[in-house]
């Protein structure tokens, strides 16, 4: 925890008055020993050897101060290389931030495959701008045009060899693409043909466990093929602040089918937005976005809702009641 500048202050003073009883004990004249104790020169090596704050006062003043008042010279100076340490964090981060408006790194021309060859220029640190500049930034370089799809990143490495579909790979290259779906990302779909086709009313085979699985691979995929699009991000950190949206889904049947549903429509509004020259959804956008979307589904029915009920027995008076010993055969039906 970083102190304030008045708990810095009243730090400060204790240190000093400390210190000034430093000085008087050390003065030469009759001293008084604490009682009872009596500190040896073995006594105070180890406390120096253990406490390395004590090898800056003198063995006289260490064998004259109460333990519990060493302690507190060791607490009051732990606290204040902490205080300087952050302060030294913060003012660094805020010089290199100021220092970035006047700071360019020039960019040398080479060669890259995205594979074998790798220009240095990938390695350079990353962009320390709002993720939706980074996003308008890349619509004006890349225009609507879909990248060369690969399918060959390292998956294994992050425990997700399989999780993505060809179907997925190919149209997650393709940012203007509405036909993008989470489904492509789930393990179980991979071996089964996706079709993309986003009906919202077809039956959906992913739990609530399954679903962040594909989440997170879908995530994943993102990171390793566009690096500069957070917009997958944003939709994690939505669902992570809200607990996947626990409260509105937890008397709902099927919470999965409604998680899939909303992230499918966002990845289509996102499309759109890289065709309107618009910045992505972000995760404060998002739980607006929950809100209506949520809301308008017809069918948000609840558990018990939409199952089959009941058969329930002929009404009286519309079909003569049979006595179940008869249906039975034990008793004559005359």
């Amino acid at each position: 925890m970083v102190m304030e500048e008045d708990q810095l202050d009243e730090v400060v003073e204790i240190a000093r008055g400390l210190m000034d009883e430093e000085e008087v004990r050390a003065r030469p004249g009759p001293q008084q020993p604490q009682k009872g104790f009596t500190m040896t020169d073995d006594d105070i090596k180890l406390l120096k050897a253990k406490h390395t704050f004590l090898n800056d006062f003198s063995d006289n003043f260490i064998r004259l101060t109460p333990i519990g008042d060493l302690m507190k010279i060791e607490s009051t100076a732990m606290k204040a290389r902490e205080l300087e340490r952050s302060r030294e964090a913060d003012d660094k981060l805020a010089a290199n931030k100021a220092a970035l408006l006047t700071t360019f790194t020039a960019v040398k021309e080479g060669k890259d495959n995205r594979q074998s060859v790798l220009h240095p220029a990938r390695f350079m640190a990353g962009a320390a701008c709002s993720s939706t500049r980074q996003w308008l930034a890349a619509r004006e370089v890349l225009g609507t045009s879909s990248l060369p799809a690969v399918g060959s990143y390292d998956m294994t490495s992050a425990g997700l060899a399989g999780h993505v579909s060809a179907k997925g790979w190919a149209e997650l290259h393709n940012m203007a693409s509405g036909k993008l779906s989470i489904r492509m990302f789930s393990i179980n779909s991979c071996g089964t043909r996706v079709s993309g086709k986003k009906t919202g009313d077809e039956e959906d085979p992913m739990d609530v466990g399954e679903f962040k699985l594909a989440l997170r691979a879908m995530r994943t995929a993102f990171q390793l093929a566009l690096p500069w699009n957070h917009s997958v991000l944003a939709l994690e950190g939505f669902f992570h602040q809200n607990n996947f949206c626990s409260s509105d889904l937890a008397n709902v049947e099927k919470r999965a089918f409604f998680l899939v549903k909303f992230t499918d429509y966002v990845l289509g509004q996102n499309a759109d937005r890289w065709r309107d020259s618009e910045p992505f959804l972000t995760a404060g956008d998002l739980k607006a976005a929950w809100s209506s979307f949520f809301g308008s589904q017809p069918h948000a029915s609840l558990k018990g809702q939409g199952q089959k009920k009941p058969q329930q027995g002929p009404r009286q008076g519309s079909q003569r009641q049979v006595d179940p010993r008869i249906a039975l055969g034990t008793v004559p039906s005359g």
